[in-house]
């Protein structure tokens, strides 16, 4: 007998990455509900401190089968495409293990990776669902990493006609999501796409004062935090100048804390600049995070323009979890300002308004009242909207429909 749900994706448990937590997640959950669960990964390399971990192994009753692959450093657009089609390939080569469950689910990235389940689904019968954490190759477009004319643009949107003609479902983050797909993916009908958000990890803690000192800074300032990754998706120099307009007040000081493409520029901003209220970390994690969490009076999310409908950044749900007010530097018409401003729940400016960022930063140093308040709404939106109950209940909805 064929057993029920596959995890097809690049990036899995013990991975910290929430292309690898929120995975996992799902897949715990639906074993812990009764189903016989498997995962097809990858071997963990960049996101993960076990370097010895078994191939196969079953962990939370779920089924773990690790692939191997080509893993380059993912400091370029070469780089990351290798490590893409390094993974594809492997996955392909054990595209046979798919007929041994009922249902795949799918995952973005990499943004080839849907052709497995597509020639599974016509050789075997599997069915599968689709999660569209970002919408390729779109996003590389509007990020300038592709031109629609080139070979692997050609590439992805025949992969794309073909898994919008045969996916039983498509899981988008948004609304604002669902909506760009079923405009731009004339395959997709609106009955195949639910809206499912994701969810975020944090703790509930109070503020100590080692974590203040673990980042040296004074419990009376005001710290305005960036956190995730600084991509190509991502807009920093908006951040980066108000942190430069505002060096000379004491109250308040920047953390700065990921990866991604622009993080050298944005050393290299600071130590221009002399920045000395900017302090710039790598990716942190567990306790770490949460002690940088802790200190922070207010967090960024931020995209560049170009992108409303194609991704959703996940740090913006950590922030919402613990109570953080924030401050989304993307364009008016996209879901977070609209979010952000009509929950009451922080500031929303346009990318590039350094004077209404500033403006923001100091409304929240000079209201403290105002800006606990909202927290405390950021933190309610996060329970009603975000929570990991909220998002597992409409998976286990999902799967019930297409395994009945």
């Amino acid at each position: 007998m064929k057993k029920d749900i596959l995890f097809l994706c690049q990036f899995f448990y013990p991975e910290y990455n929430s292309s690898a937590t929120l995975p996992f997640d799902t897949a715990k959950f639906l074993a812990s509900q009764g189903y016989s669960v498997g995962a097809l990964v990858g071997y963990p390399k960049e996101y993960s401190v076990d370097k010895n971990l078994s191939t196969e192994e079953t962990v939370d009753g779920v089924h773990i089968k690790r692939i191997k692959y080509l893993q380059l450093n993912r400091v370029g657009v070469i780089s990351r495409l290798i490590n893409y089609f390094s993974f594809t390939f492997g996955a392909f080569l054990k595209r046979s293990y798919l007929k041994n469950y009922r249902i795949v689910v799918v995952y973005s990235n990499p943004p080839i990776l849907p052709i497995i389940p597509i020639l599974a689904k016509k050789k075997y019968g599997t069915k599968f669902v689709f999660v569209a954490y970002d919408i390729y190759p779109e996003v590389a477009y509007a990020s300038r990493l592709l031109t629609p004319d080139s070979v692997i643009s050609r590439f992805m949107n025949w992969i794309n006609r073909r898994l919008y003609q045969s996916v039983d479902s498509v899981v988008s983050l948004t609304d604002e999501m669902k909506e760009f797909l079923l405009a731009n993916r004339k395959e997709l009908t609106r009955d195949r796409v639910t809206t499912i958000p994701n969810w975020a990890h944090e703790k509930e803690s109070e503020v100590s004062c080692k974590a203040y000192e673990r980042f040296g800074y004074k419990e009376n300032q005001f710290i305005v935090s960036y956190f995730g990754n600084m991509g190509t998706c991502q807009d920093v120099d908006t951040m980066m100048e108000v942190a430069s307009l505002l060096r000379g007040d004491d109250r308040v000081r920047f953390l700065v804390a990921g990866h991604g493409n622009k993080k050298d520029a944005v050393a290299a901003m600071i130590k221009d600049n002399q920045l000395n209220n900017v302090q710039l970390c790598s990716f942190l994690l567990d306790e770490e995070f949460q002690q940088a969490l802790q200190i922070s009076s207010c967090c960024i999310v931020s995209l560049e323009k170009g992108l409303i409908g194609m991704c959703a950044p996940s740090k913006y749900y950590s922030y919402l979890q613990v109570g953080k007010p924030v401050l989304s530097v993307v364009e008016a018409e996209s879901y977070l300002a609209k979010e952000v401003r009509e929950q009451g729940i922080g500031y929303t400016v346009e990318i590039g308004d350094t004077n209404a960022l500033k403006n923001a930063i100091i409304d929240m140093v000079e209201n403290p009242e105002k800006t606990v308040q909202m927290g405390q709404k950021a933190k309610e939106l996060y329970k009603e909207s975000y929570a990991y109950e909220v998002a597992m209940k409409k998976y286990g909805e999902l799967i019930s429909k297409l395994i009945s």
